[in-house]
Order: C-alpha cells, then structure tokens, then sequence
C-alpha cells in the first residue's frame, strides 16, 4: 500500500481543475478498500479554482450536459420544498437531499444558505453551513452526504470565494457534475435575495478524493489518445497540439493567443 499523497490544484477553469485532478489520482493515487469492499485510488486533495463560470465541463466527461442541468435543477429552494413534502415510504425520498440540507436544514427546517448571505460581513470566517446531522447521520452507516460543509467568505462589496469540505468524493462522476451545480445554486440564491455578488473563486477539500476501480479503466483510455495541455491543463487529444511561441497548445488555447 502507497502513502496517502495529499495534492493542491490550482486551475483556471472547473473543466481544468478536472483533468488535473483525475490525472493525479491516477499517476499518484494510493490504493484503498473501504468498507464497502469496493477498490479505489485516492488521494486527499485541495483544488482552487479561479473561473468558475467559463468551460464547466470538459469534453472527456464521462456523461453530456443534460445531467449537470439535472444536478443543477435539483440544487435549488424550489426541490428542497417538493422534496420534504414526499411521505418516508416515497421511493423517491433517499436519506439525505443536498437542497434539504442548504434550505431545509434538520426539524427546524432552518435555511443556512439564506441567513449567511444575507448577512455576509467583509473578511468575516464564520458564514459557514454544515450539511451533516449528527443525530441522523453518525447512527447510519450507508447512504451518508459527501459533502459535508461550506463556507462563504466576502472578498469585497461584490466578489464572494466559496469554500467547499467533502469527506468522500467522487472525482470521476461526482466532481464534473456536482461543482457546476453548487455553483449554480450559490448564484440562484444571489440573485433571489437581489445580491451584487458573483463568485470570485473557489476552493474545494476532499479529505478522500477518488477514482472507483470500475472508473480506473476509462481514466486509463483517456489519457492514452489525449494529454493535459501545457497551458490551460486541460484534456485534449494528442494530435490536437500546435507548436507556438510560448510552446505547445490546445486548440481552444492557440484560439484565445
């Protein structure tokens, strides 16, 4: 068995912070069987994005766009209502909602995402959310939210970083899908309650960041035909590179020289 690596990715856009992040794992990630058996690569991982609005979704995603705009769809005040009205026998009710733990949060149906944005405070620590009920999560031991807290901090009158804390993380399948939809429910919740703020930056924490062994043979076939490139550390096919000035570029970088 490898040490645990422990790896920061600074990125430029999400779709960057992607093909880092799955290249990292798969070059250095240690070998892990988790309780429920089933093999995984890991690492621990730190990842700061810069753009989060531009080039979401890398074109080596292992699903299209019509699913991100489902994860986006259901991240919202609207889905946390509808799903909280479901009866417990509704097989439509699993044993956390991510839009019930942002707006709905425990019995007292607290909405955490609302009351730290209206009150959000330059430079303040404390706008932070968790997702994570003690007394209903730590007695079970399946089906358990991944992503377990948030923090929002206020850069300025109009910029907002967003920090997000996963303690299990999919970063295959999971992260392509689910970092366009929190971000877009931030900004729903912006616009909602008529904030100037756009999100600057964020910076997202897996303390178990991982590929699943069924995933490890797909990650392998992308990186045989295509490479990160040098400039935007993106996936791009190999034959896709153009030799310029400043060195070898992707398509999409020759485009923006």
């Amino acid at each position: 068995m490898n040490d645990m690596e422990a790896v920061l990715i600074k990125a430029k856009t999400i779709a960057s912070a992607w093909s880092q992040l799955i290249k990292e794992i798969d070059t250095k990630g240690e070998e892990h069987k988790p309780d429920y058996k089933t093999m995984t690569k890991r690492v621990h991982a730190t990842i700061y994005i810069e753009d989060v609005n531009n080039h979401q979704v890398s074109s080596a995603v292992p699903f299209g766009e019509n699913l991100i705009k489902k994860y986006k769809e259901e991240l919202t005040e609207e889905y946390a209502e509808w799903y909280v009205s479901l009866t417990d026998d509704d097989k439509r009710k699993f044993d956390y909602c991510y839009a019930k733990q942002l707006f709905r949060y425990g019995e007292t149906a607290y909405n955490t995402l609302h009351a730290n944005v209206i009150n959000l405070r330059p430079g303040s620590r404390r706008h932070v959310g968790v997702l994570w009920e003690n007394e209903v999560h730590i007695p079970k031991y399946e089906d358990q939210p991944c992503w377990i807290a948030y923090k929002v901090e206020l850069l300025n009158e109009t910029q907002v970083r967003i920090y997000i804390l996963y303690r299990s993380w999919d970063a295959f399948g999971g992260f392509p899908a689910n970092i366009p939809a929190i971000v877009e429910g931030f900004k729903k919740v912006f616009k909602e309650q008529k904030l100037p703020y756009e999100i600057e930056s964020l910076i997202a924490t897996g303390w178990d960041t991982h590929i699943y062994e069924a995933d490890l043979q797909a990650v392998e076939k992308i990186f045989k035909n295509n490479e990160l490139c040098p400039m935007c550390k993106c996936i791009a096919p190999k034959h896709s590179f153009i030799q310029t000035t400043r060195g070898k570029a992707c398509p999409e970088c020759k485009k923006s020289m």
